[in-house]
Parts: C-alpha cells; sequence; structure tokens
C-alpha cells in the first residue's frame, strides 16, 4: 500500500470513528429527532473541503450531502472550476435534515436553529481537523456564520479569505440552493460561485 493510500486509510478511519461517536451523542439526540444521520463525504486527503448548512429530504434519503437539485447545480459548478467530487470532500454543519410539518402531512426543509448549529460546530471542528484542508468553503450564510461564529453576509464578504477555527482558511460563497431561484442576475452569481470554487482550488 502508498503511503497516500495508507494516509487515506488512516483518515477514513478516524472519520468512521467520529460518525458513530455524533450517532451515540445524548446532545445530537437531543436536538435531533430521530431524522437520519448524513455525514460528510469524498476524498479524506482532500484539499479542500466544501461544508452546507444541513441536509435535506434527498440527502436524507440517500444518507449523501448534496445529492438533490442543488446536489446537481454544485456538480455543474465544480466542473466548470475544475474539480470533482472524488478530490474534494463535501459535508454540512449539522448532520441532520432539519424538518417540520408541511402541507399534505409532509414535512418541509427549514434552516437549522441556533441550538443545532452550536451542538454540532464543534464535531464540524474535529471533521476538519481530521481531514486538514487548506481551504475551507461555506456555501451560503448559514454556514459560514455557524463555522466563524458570527454573522456572515456573502454578498460582502464573498470572495475574500477570512480565517476560521484554528486557523483555517475560509471562502464563503453563495449556496446552490439560494441559485436555484429564479433572479434576474443569477448566472451572474453562479459564474461567482464557480470563480470562488477555482480560487479555493488554486490555493489548495
Amino acid at each position: 500500500m502508498t503511503e497516500p493510500a495508507k494516509r487515506a486509510e488512516a483518515r477514513r478511519t478516524e472519520l468512521d470513528e467520529l460518525a458513530r461517536e455524533i450517532e451515540g451523542s445524548p446532545e445530537v439526540s437531543a436536538v435531533r429527532h430521530d431524522a437520519r444521520l448524513v455525514f460528510g463525504g469524498g476524498n479524506p486527503l482532500a484539499s479542500v473541503v466544501l461544508v452546507g448548512e444541513a441536509p435535506g429530504a434527498d440527502e436524507e434519503k440517500q444518507g449523501r450531502p448534496f445529492v438533490g437539485r442543488a446536489g446537481k447545480l454544485l456538480d455543474e459548478a465544480l466542473e466548470q472550476a475544475g474539480l470533482a467530487r472524488a478530490d474534494i470532500w463535501i459535508t454540512n454543519v449539522v448532520k441532520f435534515r432539519p424538518s417540520e410539518p408541511g402541507a399534505n402531512g409532509r414535512r418541509r426543509n427549514r434552516p437549522p436553529t441556533g441550538e443545532e448549529r452550536t451542538v454540532f460546530r464543534p464535531w464540524l471542528e474535529r471533521e476538519l481537523r481530521i481531514i486538514s484542508p487548506d481551504s475551507v468553503v461555506c456555501l451560503g450564510a448559514t454556514a459560514a456564520s455557524a463555522l466563524l461564529g458570527r454573522a456572515v453576509k456573502i454578498t460582502k464578504e464573498r470572495g475574500h479569505w477570512l480565517e476560521g477555527p484554528a486557523g483555517t482558511q475560509v471562502l464563503t460563497t453563495y449556496h446552490p440552493a439560494y441559485l436555484l431561484r429564479p433572479f434576474r442576475d443569477r448566472d451572474e452569481r453562479f459564474q461567482q460561485l464557480v470563480d470562488d470554487l477555482r480560487l479555493a482550488s488554486r490555493s489548495a
């Protein structure tokens, strides 16, 4: 086995153990309400990590982050930026689907609460320490605010390097779900997402 393969295996083992710890955490159980845990996925040796806010219905069903419509748009942005899922690690701050009752008895997605983000932040920081990326890209203000511990406005701070926990270099950008909405400058902001991902890859 090559040295990179050994390091990847060791990190994968640590990440699997972390997922089991989260699964059995009383603090997580208190806010999770039996929702399915959706842990991060990708390359444990990744130099770039993408962080979203929380999984949605498609992610909960498949047990993987960013696999729904927003995930497909993210894949398109990654491709244009010269990145592939196999090269990066993708995760969320909150690792279960926050939901609430909706129409016709179906549950609908909701933003994670402050309590949920607070409970999961130490787990996210451990996940990042295991992978030890060169750069972290926060997708959306919720993820950026949770990781940085302060309110973040994407329109003002996207595209700029910020210092995260333990000296982590953090770049904030638009969440792909936001770009699924129809608005006048959507294409321009999608290109900004691509540019931010490209910047992160070049800085790694």
